[in-house]
């Protein structure tokens, strides 16, 4: 078996079950997921532990642990998706869609003693109208270092190793003095153009002749955050950067349309993951092994998704978070299931001509909170009290990943099954041995007597099989369009190590 880069990898199944499986053409992964593992990558060679944290998310961890007060800009609805209060659509209830993956790292020094040394990729969200250089969906890589004695030298040594590493040997960053309100000092990172080298030439369209382009932000972390997490300042300081997955891409790759990245094949060979992130990218080579093509879609959903789907008004998928702001009305909601935007790509790939296409995408789904009133008001500039943290984290909706695939043309649903069980068998391999077994049934939108429910013991994890004809032609697919999801969060646990030497070899 090859894979998406066309490099050898070690069969994942051992059963073959993907034997069966006859989808064309040959898979690939999306390239902002590959970059952003190959960004992890780089730094966990460094010793940092990749790091993950939810993207709807408290205000308090979004905005004020990182010293942005209530007149900050990135709190207007123009730059913040806000979560509706169930009781008052107008009013916001403590939570949002995360605008940075900044959050992650108030948690990680919540919850640790330095020395800490993390990195975290994940998609951040921005009511900005997709154009050709902004997307309301994007991803974000940051890395944080807390010690003694760092300074801003560390910070532009270690720029520098991050960038010969993603764009080549040589390619070199320089700083330019900026403003953010969780870093003091603060710096935009340029970086050497990697197309022209960084050469001033009036043809380059990427840095336009200069040499340079911007390519993030970065700083040393701001006393008063320190203190906010309960990091002595006087002893420890801290540094910080953060740079934009697809922006990355596009340098890398000399595009001007940021659209560009979900068609483009972009050569990377990810290697060497942390556990947590095994799972996910085990998944993926599976589904490109038998031919699934990977793309990512926006998280909103309305009304005529749930009814599309054929979802009774008391379905629980209908219990979704609702955003204050939306960019389109008719779409307010955050997605419980991957089902709608996949579909929808999948329908638009129809109608180009391509009538027997695999398609799959990985990511969250958001759950509704049950939600008692207003977020608590926390303080910044001292630790907070363990109570106000146990509420703040309350407050957070559980936020699971999952893994769905559709397939297009005739009714081959029994593909999809296989699939599932390929994920599952090779899942084992990075912890304990699970067996997926089916049941028959499942809810809408799938078609009564030709789907199953997916089962590892007696946890439900998800459903495979050929959607009902009403949805299909609701939603203008393929006769016979087929689709598989489950929640990859719940095999990632029932596969841990129950080894303690394997928990530390992992």
């Amino acid at each position: 078996m090859r894979s998406a880069t066309g490099g050898r990898v070690p069969a994942p199944h051992p059963d073959a079950v993907l034997s069966r499986v006859s989808c064309a053409p040959p898979g690939d992964r999306h390239p902002v997921t590959v970059m952003s593992e190959r960004i992890t990558d780089i730094f966990t060679d460094l010793g940092y532990q990749v790091a993950e944290g939810p993207e709807v998310e408290a205000e308090w961890f979004v905005f004020d642990a990182l010293n942005m007060d209530e007149n900050h800009f990135a709190r207007d609805r123009d730059h913040t998706f806000y979560v509706a209060d169930p009781s008052d659509t107008e009013r916001g209830c403590g939570l949002v869609l995360r605008g940075h993956t900044s959050p992650v790292q108030i948690r990680r020094m919540l919850t640790s003693e330095p020395p800490i040394r993390m990195i975290c990729a994940g998609r951040v969200f921005r009511p900005d109208p997709l154009d050709a250089t902004h997307s309301p969906v994007f991803t974000q890589a940051e890395g944080l270092v807390v010690d003694r004695g760092l300074t801003m030298a560390d910070l532009a040594s270690t720029l520098d190793h991050f960038a010969a590493s993603v764009f080549g040997e040589g390619v070199v960053t320089r700083l330019r003095p900026h403003w953010f309100a969780y870093t003091e000092p603060s710096a935009e990172i340029d970086v050497a153009c990697a197309v022209c080298r960084g050469t001033p030439d009036r043809a380059c369209r990427t840095c336009g002749g200069l040499g340079w382009v911007e390519w993030g932000g970065c700083g040393m972390v701001h006393p008063r955050v320190l203190a906010t997490c309960g990091i002595d300042p006087a002893e420890y300081g801290g540094f910080a950067f953060g740079v934009g997955v697809e922006r990355t891409l596009m340098l890398r790759h000399g595009l001007d349309d940021i659209r560009a990245l979900g068609e483009t094949p972009l050569p990377f060979d990810p290697a060497g993951p942390p556990r947590f992130q095994r799972v996910r990218r085990m998944a993926g080579r599976v589904l490109t092994s038998a031919g699934y093509v990977e793309t990512t879609a926006f998280p909103f959903v309305g009304t005529t998704s749930w009814d599309a789907l054929g979802l009774a008004a008391d379905d629980p998928r209908r219990r979704s978070l609702t955003l204050v702001n939306p960019l389109d009305p008719g779409e307010p909601e955050l997605r419980t299931t991957l089902l709608p935007g996949l579909l929808d790509v999948l329908r638009r790939d129809a109608e180009r001509g391509r009538t027997r296409l695999g398609l799959f995408e990985q990511g969250t789904v958001f759950t509704s909170p049950v939600l008692t009133g207003q977020a608590p008001q926390v303080p910044t500039g001292h630790r907070p009290e363990e109570g106000d943290l146990r509420a703040l984290r309350a407050l957070v909706p559980a936020q699971p990943y999952h893994l769905a695939a559709v397939l297009a043309g005739e009714p081959r649903w029994a593909e999809l099954v296989d699939v599932a069980r390929a994920v599952a068998s090779a899942t084992s391999a990075t912890g304990g041995a699970v067996r997926l077994t089916t049941r028959e049934g499942g809810p809408p939108p799938w078609l009564p007597g030709r789907c199953v429910a997916l089962l590892v013991g007696a946890t439900v994890l998800g459903h495979a099989g050929q959607l009902s004809p009403a949805t299909v032609d609701a939603l203008g697919l393929p006769p016979g369009t087929s689709a598989m999801e489950f929640d990859l969060s719940a095999l990632e646990r029932l596969t841990k190590p129950s080894n303690p030497r394997e928990k530390e070899k992992l």
